[in-house]
């Protein structure tokens, strides 16, 4: 083509375009959009957790998927005759379980750490993003009821120190806040406050699936037996994957369109944007 089209036309589902010669052609609206728009893989210079498997971004909200695999953990839990099942007085344990892989959902609001953190299990690595995750049979992950506009697995974050989230730029603040995050879930204590201000914890809901964990006492007599049993037990399914329960957070959030990818998303872009007359 010697010259170039100075006019682009949308019909539908449908764009064209006509040379200085006469010449018009065409293309889906969807292929075209996938050229021009390409989706990006730019972590923005920030650098990743290790063991960061996936990473999304909708809008201001982040999801990094982070895979934490098979380990014993020793834990603080409520006791079985603490006077109070939470809060000041409660008396704790430690106890050494065993744990299968577990992904952590770290939600980011721009760049600093969310309230609307998840938790869940697996029996195998992560290898995409079309994975099936499990809930996670801890205290400290609380189910709500109904579920709709809240997490499935929320991790409690009463005891995240926030002060601990702190630095100039993305890279510090992000990394700073996904390890207070962990550190709340993995080393503070585990009491039954999920089971009085939320529907249940998902160490509650799991209980029945297996008499192994059925009390945290055979929990840990399992790990002393086979350190790895915990790849064996039918943990609880969401009915999700990966990706389906990012793209759920992202609703939650109300993140908006990762990118235009319809007719209609071209037409609230120029909306949006135009200048009025």
């Amino acid at each position: 083509m010697s010259g170039t089209a100075d006019r682009i036309t949308i019909e539908g589902h449908r764009v064209s375009t006509t040379s200085p010669e006469g010449l018009t052609v065409s293309i889906d609206l969807g292929e075209f959009l996938e050229a021009a728009f390409p989706r990006r893989m730019d972590s923005c210079g920030v650098v990743h957790p290790h063991g960061t498997a996936l990473s999304y971004t909708e809008g201001p909200t982040t999801v990094w998927v982070h895979e934490t695999p098979p380990w014993i953990y020793r834990f603080r839990w409520i006791a079985a005759d603490s006077p109070v099942p939470f809060g000041p007085g409660a008396r704790y344990r430690d106890v050494r379980i065993a744990l299968p892989y577990f992904v952590t959902l770290a939600v980011f609001e721009g760049t600093l750490l969310s309230e609307a953190n998840e938790c869940f299990f697996r029996n195998g690595p992560i290898v995409s993003e079309d994975d099936p995750l499990h809930y996670p049979a801890l205290l400290n992950c609380s189910r709500f009821e109904p579920p709709d506009g809240h997490p499935l697995s929320w991790i409690c974050t009463q005891k995240l120190d926030r002060s601990t989230i702190a630095g100039s730029g993305p890279n510090r603040l992000m990394r700073s806040g996904f390890r207070a995050l962990m550190h709340c879930l993995l080393e503070t204590a585990f009491n039954d406050s999920s089971d009085h201000h939320e529907a249940s914890s998902w160490y509650t809901e799991s209980r029945s699936v297996d008499r192994r964990i059925s009390t945290v006492e055979r929990w840990q007599e399992a790990t002393e037996r086979d350190p790895l049993f915990a790849l064996e037990v039918p943990w609880l399914a969401t009915g999700k994957t990966i990706h389906e329960v990012v793209e759920r957070i992202f609703r939650n959030h109300r993140s908006g369109p990762r990118r235009v990818t319809s007719f209609a998303d071209l037409v609230r872009v120029i909306f949006n944007n135009a200048c009025r007359a």
